[in-house]
């Protein structure tokens, strides 16, 4: 229910900031007949997105595992102050309200898309897995020599790792990593390196809750090289 929720989210947002960005354009353009007429025949449009865009944004806050991650608190605060903005903007034939609003969405937009308040997703190398259960990270050129070994998981360390993953982990990327539940990403095709995925463990992602308040700093990294044996 929470991955269609999402999925309606986006193409919603997605919809309505092209329909903004066409009446931006005639308001931009000094086209006001041709806008007005425009706004006059979307105007159910306009209230049919918008209020999708905040039922399911809602639904999905509502959703979220966790304390809510900043970016998100930053996300919702900010398309409800887009959504009258735009509209006002537009209905005044005010050309500062209206840029203002469609700048609003396009951040929002990078906000979601990256889950960043800096708009910069995370960018990380691939994970090398030795069949020896040591892990590295991996050349960009398959054929090149992999770096050094980073760490190794072994003996107690391994199962603790294992049993914390299984408990906090499993129900959404399954124990095998592929689940996908609730736009869990596969972590079988992951391309986060053991850094990048200690970060995501510590503070969250999406709508995966942080575990830095749960999870000691050994623990975390534990987990983070466990996940990266999951890798095909």
């Amino acid at each position: 229910m929470t991955t269609a929720f999402l999925h309606i989210h986006v193409l919603v947002v997605i919809l309505f900031l092209l329909l903004l960005l066409a009446k931006a354009f005639l308001l931009f353009f000094n086209q006001h007949d041709h806008l007005n007429r425009v706004r006059s025949s979307t105007k159910m449009l306009d209230i049919v997105f918008g209020t999708l865009t905040l039922v399911s944004g809602g639904y999905l806050a509502l959703s979220y595992n966790g304390p809510l991650p900043n970016w998100l608190l930053v996300k919702v605060v900010l398309v409800l102050a887009a959504i009258p903005l735009s509209i006002v903007g537009l209905k005044r034939h005010s050309k500062v309200l209206t840029a203002t609003g469609v700048l609003l969405f396009l951040y929002v937009y990078g906000i979601a898309e990256t889950k960043s308040l800096k708009i910069r997703a995370d960018k990380g190398e691939a994970v090398a897995v030795s069949p020896g259960g040591k892990v590295g990270t991996a050349s960009p050129d398959p054929e090149k020599a992999s770096h050094p070994i980073l760490s190794q998981l072994e003996g107690t360390q391994l199962e603790n790792a294992k049993a914390i993953y299984n408990n906090l982990c499993a129900n959404c990327h399954g124990e095998d990593g592929q689940k996908g539940a609730s736009g869990a990403v596969n972590l079988q095709l992951s391309r986060l390196n053991v850094e990048g995925r200690r970060e995501v463990i510590a503070n969250g992602r999406g709508l995966m809750p942080g575990f830095g308040s749960q999870l000691s700093e050994q623990e975390i990294e534990a987990l983070a090289l466990y996940s990266t044996l999951l890798k095909k």
